[in-house]
């Protein structure tokens, strides 16, 4: 599917095999650079690069797991499947980092972000 196909179920999947409930955004950081213009005192327009980690920030649902077990976890290949458009993400020697908040009234974990060396999309 793909194409302009987007969301549908989604699954999070850590090297453990144990699977995460995802609720709500999904929102990647794919690129290996963040880019800043700078002005220069002659009025042109130069560029500077940043090396970063690949990201995505994801809401999930408090199902009991041992938040500050997955926080302190060993780096990992983790694994998002999004079952509607056939795309997988694959973040590579990856670690959770963030300061996690759970709202009790909706059970939404959110202040989660994947951290990676790598990223790569699979499908659509």
């Amino acid at each position: 599917m793909a194409g302009s196909d987007f969301g549908g179920h989604m699954r999070l999947r850590l090297a453990s095999g144990a699977n995460l409930v995802m609720r709500g955004s999904f929102s990647i950081g794919p690129s290996r650079y963040s880019i800043e213009a700078v002005t220069n005192d002659n009025g042109s327009v130069s560029r500077t690069a940043a090396p970063r980690p690949r990201t995505a920030e994801v809401t999930l649902e408090d199902d009991g797991t041992d938040i500050d077990a997955l926080m302190q976890a060993p780096r990992q290949d983790i694994y998002v499947a999004e079952e509607f458009t056939g795309v997988s993400h694959v973040f590579t020697g990856a670690f959770f980092s963030g300061e996690p908040m759970v709202d009790r009234k909706t059970g939404e974990w959110t202040g989660i972000t994947i951290n990676a060396n790598g990223y790569q999309r699979l499908g659509g």
